[in-house]
């Protein structure tokens, strides 16, 4: 590897690095959000099984949680999804492998 090529991998990782560092609210946020839909849905399985009958409520509490922990943890895999794809084309282009749409 050539000190350009090894400069310009530096660059990347560096810049990667405070991509994930700028986003790093964010996917706590996330994370946060996929805890609290998780204790939802233990919450309505409890409720669900202490009664022995399904209410609407409890379908709300189901869906409303598995909606929420599929937004955030959605969210959280497009955006590391995309970072690793960035570095990914770099590695390719200093190997001088065709791009992953090619």
């Amino acid at each position: 590897m050539t000190d350009d090529e090894r400069q310009t991998l530096n660059q990347t990782l560096d810049a990667l690095e405070r991509l994930m560092r700028m986003f790093q609210a964010e996917r706590l946020i996330y994370l946060a959000c996929a805890i609290v839909s998780f204790g939802l849905l233990i919450y309505a399985g409890v409720l669900m099984f202490s009664t022995g009958t399904v209410k609407p409520d409890q379908f709300g509490l189901f869906f409303g949680a598995g909606g929420l922990i599929t937004v955030a943890g959605g969210r959280v895999v497009l955006f590391l999804n995309r970072a690793f794809n960035l570095v990914e084309d770099i590695i390719r282009g200093l190997a001088g492998l065709p791009n992953r749409a090619a």
